[in-house]
């Protein structure tokens, strides 16, 4: 008979290997909020605060909680399978999130949890003690011991709810504590601004969830700025795939910059975060996935800045879209990509008009005027009323005649192709020589008109 032999992963080794899966601080404490989210909290409290010197993390929310029996089963590692059917609203994964994303950040790891008919419950990963015995030892806190807690952290589970602790966070080691308030209150901007972004569809409609940061209440933004003046919408779209649920695709036009606020611009990062930010915005069971790029259906572009495609999956195709972890990364199957190449056309085509139409041209002369606001920062560069040679044409015409040419000058200058100008006075200047234009073409068509 052939041997069976134990090879468990040695778990002074494992603890390494796991640290090191690939979380950054906002991706690691989005995990946790996804659990959160799952549990119905209607309201979530993230704290990132100096005890004894030392930054402690701390995750709270009012979500429906845990039994004594279900908290110890959550820490185990990989507790559930990935292939199991969860409910339309359960972010989880492999189960593992809580655990991977802290020991990615901390070497001490609390939770503390009650449901609706239980005490507070609490138990404890203690990487250093894990090392030290070389064995998965998991401490299990007695009743006195969650009180000293609760009272040492400042936690108030009232009916029910669930707190993580972070403790010994290995980017912060070694820091005096002025620097540490620095790069703590540095880290903390940067979170609010991710969680804002990746969770902001469930800070609206019925069941918004309080989100707070320090004890102050974040406010959710659009990434598509659906609610602002130059929005557009396009085309949508939903089909149903074998494996179950529903993919659902919309497009959205952002209106141009000069239309947006100096709030606005700074939430999305800038001018240039604008460009780069383009293309797919893929939600998991609406928590945000992937925020930009074109995943090869095409490439960026600076006319298509303005381009975003939503594209909304259940948590069923998880295995189909190769979905991670850390549900920061995923692949989009070949049917789903031949009709997003369908689809993102149309939005590219119409952040390329919205550019085309504000586009003007680089060099005032006797025909063109320069016109620089000063209000709102921009510059347009349109036909010269001012034209002798204009003037002259406009008064051998009657007011029809008049109206009508002004109307295609007015055209005409908003129609230029500055962009291409651009790109070709950057790379080919010498091929472009406006000396050789001929209009005969023009004067024949004329003639023809002319004869009628």
């Amino acid at each position: 008979m052939p041997e069976h032999i134990d090879l468990s992963p040695n778990p002074k080794s494992h603890i390494k290997t796991l640290a090191r899966i690939g979380y950054n601080l906002n991706s690691a404490i989005s995990d946790i909020i996804d659990n959160s989210v799952t549990a119905e909290s209607n309201n979530i409290y993230t704290e990132i605060n100096i005890i004894d010197e030392k930054a402690v993390l701390i995750i709270l929310d009012d979500g429906y909680g845990m039994t004594p029996e279900t908290l110890i089963d959550s820490m185990r590692i990989g507790c559930k399978d990935p292939a199991d059917i969860r409910s339309e609203f359960d972010l989880g994964r492999f189960g593992s999130g809580m655990k991977m994303a802290s020991f990615s950040q901390a070497r001490k790891l609390t939770v503390i949890s009650k449901d609706s008919s239980s005490k507070p419950q609490s138990a404890t990963w203690d990487l250093d003690l894990v090392e030290h015995e070389n064995a998965w030892k998991l401490i299990k806190h007695s009743e006195v011991e969650t009180k000293d807690l609760c009272s040492k952290f400042n936690i108030l589970l009232d009916k029910q709810g669930t707190a993580i602790i972070w403790e010994n966070i290995g980017k912060y080691d070694g820091y005096p504590v002025p620097e540490l308030q620095v790069a703590l209150g540095q880290d903390l901007t940067n979170l609010k601004s991710y969680v804002r972004l990746h969770f902001h569809k469930f800070m609206e409609g019925k069941r918004a969830i309080n989100f707070y940061f320090n004890y102050q209440k974040l406010e959710h933004f659009d990434p598509f700025l659906r609610s602002r003046n130059g929005y557009q919408e396009g085309p949508s779209q939903k089909f149903r795939v074998k494996k179950g649920g529903s993919i659902e695709l919309r497009v959205h036009i952002l209106p141009h910059e000069s239309k947006l606020t100096k709030s606005d611009l700074v939430k999305l990062g800038g001018t240039d975060q604008i460009t780069a930010n383009q293309g797919l915005y893929v939600y998991r069971a609406n928590r945000l996935i992937i925020s930009g790029g074109w995943f090869g259906l095409t490439r960026l572009s600076q006319l298509g800045k303005l381009a975003r495609v939503e594209v909304n999956i259940p948590t069923s195709l998880d295995e189909e879209w190769s979905t991670d972890v850390k549900k920061s990364s995923l692949e989009i199957p070949h049917k789903v990509k031949a009709k997003l190449r369908q689809l993102i056309r149309e939005p590219i085509k119409r952040s390329q008009k919205t550019y085309r139409y504000r586009g003007k041209l680089e060099e005032a002369n006797a025909f063109w005027k320069v016109n620089e606001n000063e209000r709102d920062k921009s510059i347009s560069y349109e036909v010269s009323a001012d034209n002798t040679h204009l003037i002259s044409l406009l008064s051998t015409l009657d007011k029809v005649q008049a109206k009508n040419l002004i109307g295609y000058l007015q055209h005409l200058s908003e129609e230029i192709p500055i962009h291409h100008i651009y790109e070709k006075m950057s790379s080919e200047p010498n091929q472009i020589n406006q000396n050789d234009i001929s209009y005969d073409d023009l004067v024949e068509g004329f003639k023809e008109l002319w004869k009628k």
